[in-house]
């Protein structure tokens, strides 16, 4: 029994791990995302990079048969989060919070107003 358990932990810890792939390896065909060898829909975590600082993310995904799907998350050139929200099936859902400006405002109060006044409402998500 023993050898049995230590071969599952092995054959787990040699799995495949999906790692998030750069949109720009991508190529787009009609509003889809897809691998540009295949023409095959890309499907996993995906993301782009800032070119004047290539160590700051700029978009932060996941793509679903080449469409957007789940969470976005996408950065202000300083880390500040630009717009975020989720996306079903290609279509915005949910709230979306978008921060136009770069530098958030000095006092809390303002900041939490503006959040609000920028906050736009989709349809709900599904489940």
């Amino acid at each position: 029994m023993p050898r049995l358990a230590l071969l599952i932990v092995l054959l787990a810890a040699c799995a495949e791990v999906t790692l998030p792939r750069a949109l720009d390896e991508l190529a787009i065909r009609d509003s889809t995302y897809v691998e540009p060898e295949t023409l095959v829909p890309y499907t996993g975590r995906v993301f782009r990079m800032f070119t004047i600082d290539p160590g700051m993310p700029q978009i932060q995904g996941e793509l679903v048969d080449g469409i957007w799907e789940g969470e976005i998350l996408v950065y202000q050139e300083n880390g500040r989060i630009r717009y975020t929200g989720s996306f079903a099936n290609g279509e915005r859902c949910g709230p979306w919070l978008e921060n136009r400006d770069a530098e958030p405002p000095q006092d809390i109060y303002a900041e939490l107003k503006q959040e609000i006044e920028r906050m736009g409402l989709y349809p709900e998500c599904p489940s």
